[in-house]
């Protein structure tokens, strides 16, 4: 009867250690990762030889009439109708893409049109860094201690509890002498 209030001690502290532990309004960040994601964007060049381009031609008559009073070069006419006209035209011409529309004339209509449009490759870096918040679990761990003093040896099995708060208690009974102990753990940390 002796040890009666000494073990109601222990077993009220050990109730108010493990309360403690089972706060589930604690967060816990002891466990927080940066996962670094690069996600690398590249556009190629793109050659489009299919674009029907037609532009709008507009006629203005000034009214002359003078060729009326003059002499009439047939030749020279003929051979600037049938002559081939080569004309390019820069459409867009920027950091993204370069445009330009080639067209051959002749005999006063377009016989060949060659669009060039090249865009420009460019590289996008995007980097997305995830918090990850990971839960600790509660380990247990099962051990056998062995030990001896000047008077006698000390066999003790023990079971030792890791929380989540990452504090350690261990229970141990020594088998040899009849002893009961206790022990607690707490994390240390240093900045």
């Amino acid at each position: 009867m002796k040890s009666a209030p000494w073990l109601i001690i222990i077993v009220l502290i050990v109730v108010i250690i493990f309360q403690r532990e089972c706060n589930p309004s604690i967060k816990y960040t002891d466990r927080n990762h940066n996962i670094e994601v690069v996600i690398d964007t590249i556009y190629d060049t793109v050659e489009i030889h299919s674009i029907q381009y037609v532009p709008s031609i507009s006629y203005i008559d000034t009214g002359s009439v003078v060729w009326k009073y003059h002499s009439i070069d047939t030749a020279l006419i003929l051979a600037d109708y049938f002559t081939k006209y080569y004309y390019q035209d820069t459409l867009l011409n920027d950091t993204n893409a370069l445009f330009i529309v080639s067209d051959t004339i002749t005999q006063n209509r377009i016989v060949s049109r060659i669009p060039q449009l090249t865009i420009y490759p460019r590289l996008i870096k995007q980097t997305t860094f995830v918090k990850q918040v990971s839960q600790p679990n509660a380990k247990l761990f099962i051990g056998i201690g062995i030990g001896r003093n000047r008077a006698q040896f000390a066999l003790a099995p023990s079971l030792m509890l890791i929380t989540k708060k990452q504090t350690a208690y261990s229970l141990s009974y020594d088998l040899l002498n009849r002893d009961t102990y206790i022990t607690m753990y707490w994390k240390l940390r240093f900045r």
